[in-house]
């Protein structure tokens, strides 16, 4: 007992009983103080949260508080430098204060109804300022919610976006005058091309039972033709250039150019024109060695012998054929291109044939056998074609016209046009 002779011993406090009414008091009133100390704090850091993400959109966007009604209860001052009016011009009035005329109504309205139903909107606007200058904003409202979802305010944050617009309008200027200036171009070449063809009014009178199917697959053909009649001679022309549009349709001048040249020559020979185009085209060719010309052209040159009931003829790949009575008779061809680079392997056949009254000659570009469509979406084919021009052969020729019409488009449904097509239809008379 020594270590405690001097030393104090301290007794432990009594528990309360459980009827201590005070100590219970106070011991809930401690509690409730911790919990509200600790709500506060919660709320500070929440509070100062949104508040620090208030400064960065205030920092960053044009900034406004508005009400049910689209009057404004805050705008910041980003707002106010992009729109032009101060805060107190700005306060209590209605949105539609910066509204562009050229922002249609039905666009407002179905913004209004979205952010009534409580769902944020997001898009471009185009807004008029103070000074009646225009601007763009990428705009985000959100709807500030009662507990039962209902909106009691907005907040809408926009970006300015005008230099991004302006930059959008110049490049779709630009972008529509460089359209405008090559649809130009386009149109101008489709002119020239056509100049060069012979137009159906003097078709048919050259051969009035005739008809002419030309269609371009887009605004300008490749394919080409010509009908030139002298006295009891008649020659005829059906081609395709290699390719579509502008660059076929170069090719396709070229070769009637030097057509219109020859055609008057001693060499007005179906052949002699062939080897004369084919001489021509590859002289243009070698002019340029850097930038050498590849396109090729396929052809056929008929010359009509009326007086005789002859026809000599010539052709680079063309199909061709003559339908007599029950009876299809296919043009010969020869397996090369009109230009082609291949030097040992271009050779072309003379050939000749008799005529009687009532042949048909057809002479058409692969454009016509070439479409796609059907129930399968597979080509029309050259077997079908010809099929087709014996059914109708009997018939007038403008009914035959409108029959092929027909049945090519039907096959191609809706499917885009596949290439060039051209179909030249003669009887001889």
């Amino acid at each position: 007992m020594d270590y405690f002779d001097n030393a104090t011993l301290l007794k432990p406090p009594s528990e309360p009983s459980i009827c201590d009414d005070s100590f219970h008091m106070d011991k809930l009133e401690s509690n409730i103080g911790d919990l509200a100390i600790d709500n506060i704090k919660g709320f500070n850091k929440i509070e100062s949260e949104l508040l620090s993400h208030m400064q960065i959109f205030d920092a960053l966007s044009l900034l406004t508080i508005f009400d049910l009604n689209g009057n404004i209860l805050y705008a910041n001052d980003k707002f106010c430098k992009v729109s032009k009016y101060s805060q107190i011009e700005l306060k209590g009035k209605p949105l539609s204060i910066t509204r562009h005329p050229d922002t249609p109504l039905s666009f407002l309205k179905e913004l209004w109804k979205t952010i009534g139903s409580g769902k944020v909107w997001h898009g471009e606007i185009k807004n008029k300022a103070k000074d009646g200058s225009d601007y763009w904003v990428l705009t985000t409202i959100v709807p500030v919610l009662e507990k039962d979802g209902k909106p009691i305010k907005y907040i809408s944050m926009r970006v300015d976006i005008t230099k991004q617009k302006l930059a959008e309008e110049k490049l779709s200027y630009a972008k529509e005058k460089v359209e405008v200036e090559l649809q130009e171009s386009i149109n101008y070449a489709k002119h020239v091309h056509n100049s060069f063809l012979t137009s159906e009014e003097d078709l048919d009178l050259a051969f009035p039972e005739s008809f002419l199917i030309y269609k371009a697959q887009n605004i300008i053909s490749g394919d080409f033709y010509r009908v030139e009649k002298f006295r009891e001679m008649s020659f005829i022309v059906v081609g395709d250039s290699t390719g579509h549009g502008v660059s076929a349709s170069y090719i396709s001048i070229m070769v009637l150019n030097v057509l219109s040249h020859l055609i008057k020559t001693d060499v007005s020979t179906p052949l002699g024109i062939l080897y004369g185009i084919h001489e021509e085209i590859k002289d243009i060719r070698f002019q340029n060695r850097k930038n050498l010309i590849q396109e090729t052209a396929d052809m056929i040159v008929c010359c009509i012998d009326h007086k005789n009931m002859k026809m000599n003829y010539a052709s680079a790949k063309m199909k061709g054929v003559i339908i007599r009575k029950n009876q299809i008779i296919e043009l010969y061809r020869d397996r090369c291109s009109i230009g082609e680079s291949s030097e040992k392997s271009f050779a072309l056949s003379s050939c000749e044939i008799d005529l009687e009254k009532g042949d048909c000659l057809y002479l058409f570009t692969d454009g016509m056998t070439d479409q796609i469509g059907g129930e399968h979406d597979k080509t029309f084919k050259y077997k079908k074609l010809r099929q087709v021009l014996f059914t109708n052969h009997l018939l007038p020729m403008q009914h035959q016209k409108k029959n092929l019409t027909y049945t090519i488009n039907s096959w191609k449904g809706e499917n885009e046009q596949t290439d060039d097509m051209t179909l030249l239809g003669i009887r001889i008379s």
